[in-house]
């Protein structure tokens, strides 16, 4: 006899998760970090009081993953979500919505 399972279940099976999981709080794309400390054995291109901003969160790796965006405009480097705090302080902090900047205009190189 075949067993018929019920909505709720049936769409708990087909629910696609996303493979990472969403940290507590973001910080929003656009947002300008400074580096406030580094390790001796960090890249050169790397050196406290550099300025950066928050790039948009690509849908691939999720929120965990950061994306620095240097002050020519290019990504430049990824962070993880967890430790940026600890290494970087806000400058300003964007009002951006939309963490993955569908229909957005590309970041532009700071002045």
């Amino acid at each position: 006899m075949r067993r018929s399972l019920s909505l709720e279940c049936a769409l708990k099976m087909h629910r696609w998760d996303p493979p990472y999981k969403i940290p507590k709080s973001i910080i929003p794309p656009r947002s300008t970090i400074r580096l406030k400390r580094r390790e001796t054995d960090w890249d050169s291109d790397l050196q406290i009081g550099d300025i950066f901003r928050v790039g948009y969160y690509s849908r691939q790796d999720g929120p965990n993953c950061v994306w620095l965006v240097n002050a020519a405009g290019e990504y430049f480097h990824t962070w993880d979500q967890a430790s940026l705090l600890d290494t970087f302080e806000v400058v300003t902090l964007s009002d951006e919505t939309d963490i993955h900047g569908v229909n957005r205009p590309l970041l532009e190189p700071i002045l």
